[in-house]
């Protein structure tokens, strides 16, 4: 099944876009498949003039675009350039329902389901009626994207020729805003499960790469419960999961401190899903991931150093345990079982596979 609405351009915000008049872009139909519905679509490739030599494309069809009412390359709010589950939360807490889809596609744990949600989507989009609270909304939206963009202006505004703004002082207080968000995230925190019971549901994400489907993710965790929350941000390469009840919870963090890949239950677990995507998991409560894409990219590097770091840390222990359950040799055979130790610590280091990003 492939997807056929707006495969003439995608649903783009102005800011993927770029300023170019002259745009150009890569069509290639079923390119890849959408990382919502699972289903093939067309995905575009372009550059803009924006100092990068990285291309952006789509990275989900425009049915599921449109039932988020989101851009197909950042994900964002394609009209008010406002994180998703921020918008959805306003609306949800002014009582105002039905101005977006909130059943997202992504909640089904079948590839088949999830692509004849997607079809249904499409036919109902054709048939859109003005709904009675959509000024409402709108209202409301407008509102809350200009709070955002002033927050996000404060931190990035270019002084005037007037201005005699320290620009180094600008630099520490956005790195100094980016260090409090690091701080807040459970990077070093521990998958092992509590011995007293705990209310504890949610888990803290990272590490994966960015190409990782979302439903991936999903659809592993619905094998222990029903999911609350699934908040993932692909370029952050981070995110959370929480499940309704705690006993679901702690059968997810068993089977990560089960499958043989972590021997410390407390760091953050290891995980492979599918065999190709590596992630960490960690308890914690929901914390802020960031809103703007500077932060998201620091996040993600931070992962991958985080990633690095954890994967060192236990190469080392294991061997260190190896070389320590060797039996000692006699003083005239010191020196071959040196040179013995050597070689069985090189061999793992060459063996052992690296879970690195």
């Amino acid at each position: 099944m492939s997807n056929q609405v707006g495969d003439e351009f995608p649903a783009l915000c102005e800011k993927c876009l770029g300023d170019d008049q002259h745009l150009k872009m890569m069509k290639h139909a079923n390119g890849d498949e959408c990382k919502i519905c699972t289903r093939p679509f067309t995905v575009f490739r372009w550059k803009i003039n924006d100092g990068q030599s990285k291309f952006r494309k789509t990275v989900i069809c425009v049915t599921c675009a449109r039932a988020r009412n989101s851009c197909q390359s950042c994900m964002l709010d394609i009209n008010y350039m406002i994180p998703l589950d921020l918008r959805d939360t306003a609306l949800k807490m002014a009582g105002i329902e039905g101005f977006t889809s909130s059943k997202y596609i992504s909640n089904s744990t079948n590839r088949e389901v999830k692509a004849i949600m997607a079809d249904k989507q499409e036919t109902e989009f054709r048939n859109i009626e003005t709904d009675s609270q959509a000024d409402r909304a709108k209202a409301m939206l407008e509102k809350l994207a200009r709070k955002f963009e002033d927050n996000a202006s404060a931190l990035v505004k270019k002084p005037s020729r007037n201005d005699h703004i320290d620009k180094e002082a600008l630099k520490q207080l956005k790195s100094a805003e980016i260090k409090k968000l690091v701080r807040e995230l459970p990077f070093n925190g521990k998958i092992e499960i509590p011995e007293v019971e705990t209310p504890a549901t949610s888990f803290f994400i990272f590490g994966f790469p960015q190409d990782m489907p979302q439903y991936s993710l999903s659809d592993y965790c619905k094998k222990f419960g029903k999911l609350k929350l699934l908040n993932i941000v692909q370029r952050a390469r981070c995110g959370f999961v929480s499940f309704t009840t705690s006993k679901a919870a702690q059968e997810f963090a068993r089977s990560i401190i089960n499958n043989g890949l972590n021997k410390n239950a407390s760091r953050p677990g290891l995980l492979i899903l599918e065999q190709k995507y590596p992630l960490r998991v960690s308890w914690s409560d929901r914390k802020s991931l960031g809103h703007t894409n500077e932060e998201h990219h620091k996040l993600s590097l931070i992962c991958t150093r985080v990633m690095k770091q954890l994967a060192g840390q236990e190469k080392k222990t294991e061997a260190v345990t190896r070389n320590s359950s060797k039996p000692k040799s006699s003083g005239s055979q010191t020196a071959p079982s040196s040179n013995q130790d050597k070689a069985t610590t090189a061999t793992y280091n060459s063996s052992k596979l690296d879970f690195e990003l």
